[in-house]
């Protein structure tokens, strides 16, 4: 009976939870679950980890080709990827407001110089060649990289990185200002 196969279930789903936990320990990747009733409910019932998707791949996944359930994967991690821009270009425009936001290249490497910039959302594509001074944030501009001048924004963003804050390589008509970058500041300057 169903109601059997659904008690049989929990200690299975608890199995997994357990197996995962010292491999998702410390990450902050999403999990995505592929599971048919009940065992989707039932684990995501007794899930401990916190970044578990709230989009999953329905059906018993035994029965998906692989390649299907990496395209269905795929998809989830581009909603999962397309709701979290949204809400950082909404804080980005909540932050403007109140001063603690810059899309100026000079006035973001400076904030990322002093660990004042908690998100920074990065052109993947641009390249702008120069230098940032290590003490200052100040940029000097240059006509293109060479083994002096590197790319300002790569830069900026290896600060931010390493002060703490989140960095989110996208396309530029997603970078609010639509300039190569855009922070989101700890404080205002």
């Amino acid at each position: 009976s169903r109601s059997t196969s659904s008690r049989e279930s929990i200690p299975a789903a608890r199995q997994v939870d357990q197996a995962l936990r010292p491999v998702l320990r410390g990450s902050d990747v999403p999990l995505i679950l592929a599971a048919a009733e009940p065992i989707d409910s039932i684990y995501r019932s007794l899930n401990t980890y916190p970044r578990l998707a709230a989009l999953g791949i329905t059906g018993n996944p035994e029965s998906i080709a692989d390649a299907d359930l990496v395209e269905r994967a795929r998809r989830v991690l581009d909603e999962l990827n397309a709701a979290e821009l949204r809400e950082v270009r909404e804080l980005y425009g909540q932050r403007g407001s109140q001063g603690r936001a810059a899309a100026d290249v000079v006035d973001v490497a400076r904030a990322a110089t002093i660990g004042a910039v908690d998100t920074v959302l990065v052109d993947i594509d641009d390249v702008v060649p120069g230098q940032v001074d290590d003490e200052t944030g100040a940029v000097t501009f240059a006509d293109e990289d060479d083994a002096v001048a590197y790319g300002v924004v790569d830069e900026i963003a290896r600060r931010v990185w390493l002060t703490g804050g989140r960095v989110l390589a996208v396309r530029r008509d997603e970078v609010p200002g639509g300039g190569p970058v855009a922070a989101i500041l700890r404080y205002a300057p």
